[in-house]
């Protein structure tokens, strides 16, 4: 008999499956990523339309054969729409990072919980305006690497002195040990207030093109130590650029 499920899931993709039916990716605690065939929920009377909404976080109830590609989607209800991420281009591009980065972090049939808590937390700071800056973005790429595994390195014994210089090489995993040279392949010089950024997480005495450098840092070690480099990066980069240049 095919087992049934009752769970909490973030809509991270959807695509039509039929004039009334779609084929809805969702991240879940327990079963990681999973593929839903939702049928008729674009019908008037099927109680579901505009409830899968991306970035959504949603009940639902699915089951179907275990080895099976697809489950079957039984049931949808809506918990959160996150209103405020369609209504700004520069939170959809922050959000689409982050859920890729959690899908990455995410097999199917296998535990997700901290994963799917992470996603849920950021879609909601971005939905909810915590986030009018880049700069808590940043925060939560070092968490979601750290789920995923391959934190940066950013601490090392000694510290490093005032008047020191730090590099963040990316092919090294982050910022080099006080007193290495400047390496011969691509390095970012790092001032002090962007080391104390990286470490505590406060943007309060960086500057705009200082935070900028953070975040390129961010990119390239994403796309250097993933397997899979994001494919949404291009877009967040673009609409901070114009941002910066705005």
């Amino acid at each position: 008999m095919a087992a049934r499920h009752k769970t909490p899931a973030i809509v991270l993709r959807r695509w039509p499956y039929s004039e009334s039916s779609l084929i809805v990716r969702v991240l879940t605690p327990r079963q990681g990523t999973i593929s839903l065939v939702a049928k008729g929920v674009n019908k008037l009377k099927s109680g579901s339309l505009g409830v899968l909404d991306v970035w959504s976080l949603v009940q639902i109830e699915y089951g179907g054969p275990p080895d099976a590609e697809m489950q079957t989607l039984y049931r949808s209800e809506l918990l959160d729409r996150m209103p405020e991420l369609s209504a700004n281009p520069d939170r959809l591009a922050a959000a689409a990072l982050l859920g890729e980065l959690a899908e990455l972090g995410s097999p199917a049939h296998q535990s997700s919980a901290e994963m799917f808590l992470f996603l849920a937390e950021s879609l909601q700071a971005l939905s909810q305006g915590n986030a009018e800056t880049d700069f808590s973005l940043i925060s939560a790429i070092l968490r979601v690497l750290k789920l995923l595994g391959i934190s940066p390195i950013l601490r090392h014994d000694p510290p490093h002195d005032l008047g020191q210089e730090i590099w963040f090489h990316t092919a090294s995993g982050g910022i080099l040990a006080p007193g290495q040279p400047r390496p011969q392949s691509r390095a970012h010089q790092l001032s002090a207030a962007q080391l104390s950024f990286f470490l505590s997480e406060s943007a309060a005495k960086l500057t705009l093109r200082e935070h900028d450098l953070c975040l390129t840092i961010m990119g390239e070690f994403l796309a250097y130590h993933l397997d899979r480099p994001p494919k949404s990066w291009a877009a967040l980069a673009r609409r901070h650029q114009i941002a910066l240049t705005s």
